[in-house]
């Protein structure tokens, strides 16, 4: 009996000593690294650099400095929608591909180029942040337009549709309504040469092989930082 006894006690001390260490798991809610965020929308001033990418004849538009606005409320849990629109001042290089090698460039052009799109982007920490930091991805679908063109060959940029993707991360103090962001967002689109650029000048020489194609798609892809104003709860 007396060893029954011994054996229910050291059961029963068991299923406590285990009862206490499962609670001791995990963090206290005010010592929590993850914190539930307080607000739901958000405006953000951002500033960056745009990385102007692919363009065998070197006539589109180069990097440039930017900068914008983004909106975006939060709809269902770590899920939000929202959009941007950017702005900056390009240059690019002008050639006349009539022209033989030694006269071909013409001279630089300056002009603006708008970027906007509507995205969905979803929280890698769900609808909370983790040591203030909250990662984020990001995609959508907008529109770029740069009014750079040429009379002599008859290329321009316009306005093109361009795909969005990229990801980034906010940082966010308990309470505050004041955010900092830092965002790559890439945006494909397409461009086109015309026939000028394959054709042979009189120094027998042409911009563009006949292996190179037409209508290509190209990058910009912006790096960008930004404050945000948080409201909404």
């Amino acid at each position: 009996m007396r060893d029954r006894a011994r054996s229910a006690v050291l059961a029963v001390l068991m299923v406590l000593t285990a009862t206490a260490a499962s609670a001791q798991v995990g963090h206290a809610p005010e010592r929590s690294p993850y914190l539930d965020l307080e607000y739901k929308q958000e405006l953000t001033l951002l500033g960056g650099y745009a990385r102007a990418r692919h363009d065998p004849a070197g006539v589109a538009p180069q990097s440039f400095p930017a900068f914008g606005l983004r909106y975006e409320a939060t709809v269902a849990g770590p899920l939000a929608l929202g959009g941007d629109i950017m702005v900056g001042s390009t240059n690019r290089d002008v050639i006349d591909p009539l022209n033989p090698v030694a006269t071909r460039h013409v001279g630089t052009q300056s002009s603006m180029e708008w970027a906007a799109d509507f995205a969905g982007s979803m929280n890698l920490t769900g609808q909370r942040s983790w040591h203030s930091l909250v990662p984020q991805v990001r995609v959508g679908l907008g529109l770029v337009h740069n009014g750079a063109a040429d009379d002599s060959s008859g290329f321009a940029v316009g306005t093109r549709f361009a795909f969005s993707w990229g990801g980034g991360v906010k940082y966010v103090r308990p309470g505050s309504r004041v955010q900092f962001r830092a965002d790559v967002t890439d945006r494909l689109f397409k461009l086109d040469y015309t026939d000028a650029y394959y054709r042979v000048t009189s120094d027998n020489t042409t911009v563009l092989s006949n292996s190179t194609a037409k209508s290509f798609y190209t990058h910009h892809t912006f790096l960008t930082v930004g404050i945000s104003y948080l409201f909404a709860r």
